[in-house]
């Protein structure tokens, strides 16, 4: 114990003495000195010093990365880039549709839904935005409106339309239309058919589901249901065209017929599941369960 105090002591003066002596070279020759820190090796390159030139280079290799690595995130950063610069990220434009959130200090947001028109203005509790304003503006921009208040515009998603867009019957809640489609399994290409269209809620959904190469069939019985569906999912396709590069598609059939005389239309057709949005459901049944693929899904939708 004693001998390693005094290594210690001696090694303590030995540092003292070299740092003294560093500090004058360091003003003899003019060159800043390294600290111990800056030339401190790592605990690799340690071990590497301590192996066989050979193995050192081995293992040199198998740590280095390879040089493809900064050439893939080159490839990866293009696509990154375009989808940042994508028509969605575009301005404003007279004709799609723009949302509108106004913050109030103890209920919940107020959202405004409305189409860009020129010559059109936006009406809130606290003021008016002409449109003018809005369009050109990139989605995220917070405007004034006529009376002060501040307002986020963006593009709305679909449920926040399907919640917003004009409604004739009680609609189904996008909450329970997603558990919905995750009961039916529904996948894109597939044949749906819906009774009830309603005011259009549950179509768009299913459109969006089953994408271009699917099919969705909506029979409402009700001739002002029936043209309130149609003109929401209009509206919200020709909005979506002039957002975005790629177009809605146009895969929903509306049928103004009840579903209970349709058995002659449903022998041509193979469904691969249904819904069921109407006060009666178990009338649809006997029409469209043999035209149901096997192993199909039937989802009905009770609001009572």
């Amino acid at each position: 114990m004693r001998a390693w105090r005094a290594l210690r002591r001696g090694a303590a003066s030995a540092c003292s003495s070299s740092s003294s002596s560093s500090s004058s070279s360091f003003l003899a020759n003019g060159k800043l000195r390294r600290r111990a820190w800056e030339t401190s090796l790592s605990p690799l390159e340690r071990v590497r010093r301590l192996l066989p030139p050979e193995e050192a280079a081995a293992v040199a290799a198998a740590v280095a990365p390879p040089p493809q690595e900064k050439e893939d995130e080159v490839a990866m950063a293009a696509p990154r880039q375009a989808l940042v610069e994508g028509p969605r990220s575009g301005a404003f434009r007279a004709g799609e549709l723009a949302l509108a959130e106004m913050r109030r200090k103890q209920n919940a947001p107020l959202k405004l839904l409305c189409r860009l028109a020129a010559e059109a203005v936006l009406s809130s509790p606290s003021g008016v935005l002409p449109h003018r304003d809005i369009i050109g503006q990139l989605p995220g921009q917070v405007l004034r409106t006529s009376g002060g208040a501040r307002l986020l515009l963006r593009r709305p998603s679909l449920d926040e339309y399907v919640l917003l867009m004009p409604r004739g019957p009680t609609i189904a809640y996008p909450k329970d239309i997603s558990a919905m489609l995750m009961m039916m399994d529904i996948h894109p290409g597939d044949t749906v058919l819906e009774t009830g269209s309603g005011s259009g809620a549950m179509s768009l959904f299913l459109s969006r589901a089953v994408g271009p190469k699917g099919r969705v069939l909506s029979y409402e019985i009700r001739d002002d249901h029936h043209n309130l569906a149609k003109k929401n999912y209009r509206h919200w396709r020709s909005a979506w065209e002039i957002g975005h590069v790629d177009k809605w598609p146009d895969n929903v059939e509306f049928i103004l017929k009840d579903i209970s005389t349709a058995a002659a239309d449903m022998k041509s057709v193979t469904l691969d599941a249904v819904v069921l949005d109407m006060l009666n459901p178990q009338c649809a049944l006997p029409v469209v369960h043999p035209s149901l693929k096997q192993g199909g899904v039937c989802a009905v939708y009770l609001a009572k």
